[in-house]
């Protein structure tokens, strides 16, 4: 019971799981674990809701209407119970040049900025988290290009995800998320990013890219689609060179809950056709995507910077991660973090695909 209860953690998928004890034929303390667990995330969902609620209108308030992507978003527009779609976290895409602002209204609303390696190109992304009265930790992660990856990020802009987003008024009169055809494809890329990278659940880093919550949202998206949005969500597939990351992420999807698409989209996602520079990237390790990355950056200024980001990263971001050294062991603190992450990717990855 306790091996089933972890994995279920691990793939995302327990108040799924507790959705479903009404028709089977599960051992009673399997079924008390799983409605225990699910009545915890479902108190925490409506406090979490009250949290972001207060913090999209305060945004609002300023003129910063943020795009809601991922688990989220989701949660609140395709699931017939936010609670049943568990995360970490929720995704917020704003505009760059209100990234600054967006900060300043986080911080006095009492969230508080995550450690992190940051620079004009080596992040795109920052975590804020708020602690409660209750001490409960509700944490956004704020974006203002839809990935870390210099390639992958210019696939989807701000602009064209506000331009087609939906109002998610289960979550609040100001809330927006990413419309269905973008919430698709982006599910199946984001689940493709985690070939290479790491997931955390309690802390603990999971290296998989067929989490069944992933997978679900694939399927319970295309469950609702409409022809004209098959139509619309195959034009930007191949613009935007996901063809075969999307292919492969829906078929696991139909493996494992048998979702039904359009057998005409299938046959023309199958066809051999251009290579996609974005499954290219998707497909390879991660030090090929690095060198994707550096080589789309383009200009040796912008490659240069992108280097000194990536390898010595600001001093508070040091200080967080080896809190217990001093500070006059800082130069070779750098030196460890680049030979450990170096051992890293050799460890586990090579130039090919």
């Amino acid at each position: 019971m306790d091996a089933v209860l972890e994995r279920a953690l691990v793939h995302g998928v327990r108040p799924l799981l507790h959705a479903r004890t009404v028709s089977a034929n599960w051992p009673s303390a399997l079924v008390q674990s799983l409605r225990l667990a699910a009545v915890q995330h479902a108190m925490f969902e409506l406090r979490h809701q009250q949290n972001l609620s207060h913090t999209l209108a305060e945004l609002d308030t300023a003129g910063i209407q943020p795009v809601l992507v991922k688990g989220t978003a989701l949660a609140y527009s395709v699931y017939s119970d936010p609670a049943l779609r568990s995360r970490g976290d929720t995704d917020l895409l704003v505009a760059a040049h209100d990234k600054e602002r967006t900060e300043h209204i986080l911080l006095a609303l009492g969230y508080e900025r995550a450690p992190g390696v940051s620079g004009e190109f080596v992040s795109y992304q920052a975590s804020y988290g708020r602690r409660t009265a209750q001490g409960e930790s509700h944490t956004l992660d704020l974006h203002w290009k839809i990935n870390n990856s210099e390639l992958l990020s210019r696939l989807f802009t701000y602009e064209e995800l506000r331009r087609d987003a939906q109002p998610l008024p289960a979550l609040c009169p100001q809330a927006l998320g990413a419309s269905r055809i973008h919430a698709l494809l982006l599910a199946c890329m984001h689940r493709a990013t985690h070939k290479q990278n790491p997931y955390y659940v309690g802390g603990k880093a999971q290296h998989a890219a067929d989490r069944q919550i992933w997978l679900y949202d694939i399927h319970v998206l295309a469950s609702g689609f409409n022809s004209d949005e098959w139509s619309e969500y195959s034009r930007l597939a191949g613009q935007k060179g996901l063809r075969a990351t999307c292919l492969e992420g829906m078929l696991l999807a139909q493996k494992c809950f048998h979702t039904v698409y359009p057998l005409n989209l299938l046959a023309a996602f199958a066809k051999p056709g251009p290579i996609e520079a974005p499954t290219c990237y998707l497909n390879g390790s991660r030090l090929r995507q690095q060198w994707m990355d550096f080589a789309a950056l383009g200009g040796f200024a912008r490659q240069l910077q992108w280097l000194r980001e990536l390898f010595l990263p600001p001093r508070a971001y040091m200080r967080s991660k080896y809190p217990d050294r001093p500070i006059s062991w800082l130069p070779w603190l750098y030196l460890r973090r680049a030979a450990d992450g170096l051992a890293k990717r050799l460890g586990r990855n090579n130039f090919g695909s």
